[in-house]
């Protein structure tokens, strides 16, 4: 028996619309009332992990930022956290800026751009999180975030994530959550980490976990899970890392392995 589901959102819990399915809610629900707990995982604010929380209306555990802050806001817990360091934050502006990737970061859950650029990242964060235009990042003063988030032509992406990773591999983990995303999270930070950190504090172990995810930056979580399951739209390096890979995808995914896994959930009772 599984004491703990943690899944990512983008492309793996949520539809294409951004939201759980109404069936999908009740499922882990019932999975919580049951005694599992129940954890987001995102690349997404702590705002977001709230907001998708509170639409399924279930007690939750969070990883936000990819792993650079892990919470229980149910007690009001900060588990860990681990945010970038100055000199870097300034280094990648400097870079972005030379290259024309456009910039976000985070400040205490709200969402910090030079400018709102919706046509360069479309941000779903945006349905939960408020967001600050504050012109010229190397201009303003500076402020502690968990993670900058870079984006561009999809096409670009790899040429820009090497020569990045040439300039800072040692000090900071870059996934992607999107084929125009890079992220940038601090050294020694990533998902499956902090969901080690979260193991610790529940006190299980991670064979106790199951985990579902769809990209690159969900990888270190399905590894650090007993179990794991890829979405039918993961990419290809997950679905040769997952336990399971569903037949369907995002949401519809979700619920399909849910049930392999937790047939009880479903019971007798319309949902």
């Amino acid at each position: 028996m599984f004491k703990l589901i943690a899944t990512d959102l983008d492309h793996t819990l949520l539809t294409r619309e951004g939201l759980v399915p109404e069936e999908t809610k009740e499922y882990i629900r019932r999975a919580v009332e049951n005694g599992v707990f129940f954890a987001i995982s995102t690349g997404r604010s702590i705002k977001s992990a709230r907001g998708v929380a509170e639409s399924i209306g279930a007690a939750y555990m969070a990883i936000c930022y990819n792993g650079a802050l892990v919470i229980d806001p149910v007690n009001d817990v900060k588990i860990y956290e681990n945010y970038l360091e100055e000199d870097i934050v300034r280094g990648i502006v400097e870079y972005a800026h030379e290259h024309d990737l456009y910039i976000q970061m985070y400040d205490e859950g709200t969402i910090v751009v030079e400018k709102l650029r919706l046509e360069r990242h479309p941000d779903p964060d945006l349905r939960y999180a408020d967001y600050r235009e504050v012109g010229d990042f190397l201009e303003y003063p500076f402020f502690n975030t968990p993670k900058i988030l870079l984006a561009c032509e999809p096409e670009r992406v790899p040429l820009e994530q090497a020569a990045l990773e040439e300039l800072y591999g040692d000090r900071v983990y870059m996934a992607q959550s999107d084929a125009h995303l890079i992220e940038v999270v601090s050294e020694g930070v990533d998902k499956g980490i902090a969901l080690e950190h979260l193991a610790g504090y529940l006190g299980m172990s991670t064979d106790d976990i199951i985990a579902f995810g769809d990209n690159t930056n969900d990888l270190p979580l399905l590894k650090a899970a007993g179990t794991s399951v890829a979405v039918a739209n993961a990419v290809p390096v997950v679905k040769e890392w997952a336990t399971y890979v569903a037949e369907g995808e995002r949401s519809e995914g979700f619920t399909e392995a849910l049930l392999h896994y937790f047939p009880e959930l479903k019971g007798k009772d319309k949902i």
